[in-house]
């Protein structure tokens, strides 16, 4: 198989893979845990945004993903992207576990706890980033918390848990 068609199967892999086997007989064949679709997104930046397997995460960065690389549009990590997207709490655990930081923001001034009140994610995901220590009160480049999204969304029962995590 040609290398293009081998990346192309490890993006493909990394969306939907429903255990980490896959993704580990595509890097062993020489895909590139580093390549990128014609977005910028890396295996580890798909994963985090579609799969919600922990341990294709897990895989993916014991073959080298950098769990710190940003996509070239908002400098989001994978961690952002999947407090944006993924409805699964055990990929925020897993990218923690990993070393993602908390408490980085994108370009927007975003950390992954306002990404995900903000982009209505769930209830589960949003507890997964407090109880790994997101800043319940950072502000973005508005100027607005995790807490003023939340109220703005009119989503009460996020902002009685920002409330009790010490939000103000």
């Amino acid at each position: 198989m040609n290398q293009e068609k081998l990346q192309e199967r490890l993006l493909t892999a990394a969306d939907s893979a429903k255990d980490a086997g896959e993704v580990i007989r595509l890097l062993q064949q020489g895909a590139d845990v580093h390549g990128t679709d014609s977005f910028g997104l890396t295996p580890l930046m798909r994963a985090a945004l579609f799969n919600s397997s922990a341990n294709v995460i897990k895989a993916l960065v014991d073959a080298g993903a950098d769990v710190f690389e940003r996509e070239p549009q908002y400098k989001s990590t994978a961690l952002q992207l999947a407090a944006n997207h993924n409805p699964s709490p055990d990929i925020i655990d897993a990218l923690v576990e990993a070393g993602s930081d908390v408490h980085d923001v994108n370009y927007l001034g975003e950390n992954a706890l306002i990404m995900a009140v903000n982009s209505g994610n769930e209830t589960k995901v949003i507890s997964a980033l407090i109880r790994a220590g997101s800043d319940v009160n950072a502000r973005d480049y508005q100027d607005r918390s995790a807490l003023d999204y939340a109220r703005m969304s009119r989503r009460r029962y996020v902002v009685k848990i920002l409330k009790a995590a010490g939000a103000r």
